[in-house]
């Protein structure tokens, strides 16, 4: 059979014709010439191909992607899913961080947000309107601040926990999800599963830490015969941060 025209290869893998001359260049991909000159790709460069598309949908760099590849070559699985192990567990750690920083910006604008609607001066912006200073509300007379809602569900997808305490604790959330059997997706959120022998208070103390300061979860613990199960579960909004957290996709 003749090979593939670089534009046949772009429609089956959805690489653009320029995508695919750099990963050429790169020496990922190394197609054939005819005679004429022009590249002739095979089943097999169609497969290395999939595989870096999927590479690349992990967050993988092109020096990560190059090194698996180069792994993949031995025609030994155990290498290269550990490899990819490795990898995708640093993305997930750092797609955490990315997460917790962006929770916490969103905080910070729904309290400036909150803080504009607080007062309307006659006049000039001064320092109760919150257009041009923190404001200072003990200055406004009358202004008094609103009552927290009642429910998980009303709450803002904001978390209250200050930057510097973020990335313990996270580090906190991956040391306790690191025993978890499994996590599984559930309706609202995500459940992870432990052995019997967890400790149960552990899981309780940082359930109770985590919905002190992100009140959108509502958290759950079940001890059963099955053993204990923890379920994160939120608003719509606050699905992906859950899965994020727990690392149970849908």
């Amino acid at each position: 059979m003749d090979g593939y025209a670089i534009s046949e290869v772009a429609e089956r893998t959805g690489f653009s014709a320029s995508a695919l001359r750099f990963y050429e260049q790169s020496g990922l991909v190394r197609p054939a010439r005819t005679p004429a000159g022009y590249r002739s790709y095979d089943e097999d460069d169609i497969e290395l191909l999939a595989f870096i598309g999927r590479a690349k949908g992990f967050g993988l760099s092109l020096d990560e992607i190059t090194e698996v590849l180069s792994l993949l070559d031995a025609d030994d699985c155990a290498p290269v899913q550990d490899r990819l192990r490795h990898l995708v567990q640093v993305k997930i750690v750092d797609a955490q961080h990315r997460m917790a920083a962006l929770v916490g910006f969103t905080a910070e604008l729904q309290r400036v947000a909150a803080a504009l609607t607080g007062n309307t001066p006659d006049g000039p912006c001064d320092d109760t309107c919150g257009c041009t200073t923190e404001p200072d509300l003990s200055a406004a007379p009358g202004i008094a601040p609103s009552p927290e809602p009642s429910g998980a569900a009303d709450q803002p997808i904001a978390c209250t926990l200050g930057a510097e305490r973020l990335d313990d604790r996270l580090a906190d959330w991956q040391a306790v999800l690191a025993e978890a059997m499994t996590r599984e997706p559930i309706d609202h959120g995500a459940r992870a599963r432990f052995a019997p022998d967890v400790d149960v208070a552990a899981l309780a103390a940082l359930a109770r830490a985590e919905q002190d300061c992100c009140r959108f979860f509502t958290f759950v613990l079940t001890i059963d015969t099955d053993g204990v199960a923890l379920e994160v579960t939120g608003p719509p909004d606050a699905e992906p941060i859950i899965a994020a957290l727990v690392g149970a996709a849908a």
